[in-house]
């Protein structure tokens, strides 16, 4: 099936996808860490790397990967979210292409892993993933998803936090801190190795603020 989407260099999309029929698409620390990895090192315009040579020949630690000068971006990613079987990003294409290669790579790379670690066949995601387009000149539109990326996770201890996040927003405050899966942490002025992720410069300041 081809993807109808006509993604726009310079545009900034919602993208998103969920296993197969709701499944579990991460089921431990180890499958959202490769993920993470994948969502860097995949990020190049001009090369590729092998992950599982750079881990088990080159024996480099996740700190040494994220060091990685990948080149030039295929995509800036402005926010990002995995859930158990779920995941959301918030992108902006930086090249011609640039999205719909760094999803192939993206999913592919993670799905090979996934398909091997469980010893399954088949497809892992449900269909192809998909996109929304945002209009940078909607600034609610724009900050209501970079909130919805990172609040999101809440349904996976507060089935109606919506309703009842003025109620128990410290608790919730501190689920969400407490989640390692997620750039928030990122905009949180934590020094950890997956900010390299994100490339809020790439993003409007009100974001970022």
């Amino acid at each position: 099936m081809k993807r109808r989407d006509k993604f726009i260099t310079g545009k900034y999309y919602w993208i998103y996808n969920s296993g197969l029929n709701k499944q579990p698409i991460f089921n431990t620390d180890s499958d959202y860490h490769r993920f993470m990895i994948l969502l860097y090192l995949v990020n190049s315009k001009n090369k590729s790397f092998r992950l599982d040579d750079l881990i088990n020949k080159q024996k480099k630690s996740t700190e040494e990967i994220f060091t990685i000068d990948k080149g030039d971006k295929l995509v800036s990613i402005g926010a990002w979210c995995v859930m158990p079987n779920y995941f959301n990003l918030f992108i902006k294409q930086e090249t011609d292409g640039g999205i719909s290669k760094f999803m192939k790579k993206l999913c592919t790379g993670y799905s090979m892993y996934f398909n091997i670690k469980e010893k399954r066949k088949g497809p892992l995601f449900d269909g192809l993933f998909k996109s929304k387009m945002l209009d940078e000149k909607n600034a609610e539109e724009m900050k209501k998803l970079f909130a919805y990326i990172h609040l999101n996770l809440l349904d996976m201890k507060f089935s109606d936090w919506e309703n009842e996040i003025k109620k128990s927003s410290n608790e919730m405050v501190k689920f969400i801190e407490s989640y390692p899966y997620s750039s928030y942490l990122d905009y949180d002025d934590k020094n950890r190795p997956e900010k390299k992720i994100i490339s809020p410069e790439n993003f409007p300041n009100y974001l970022n603020n």
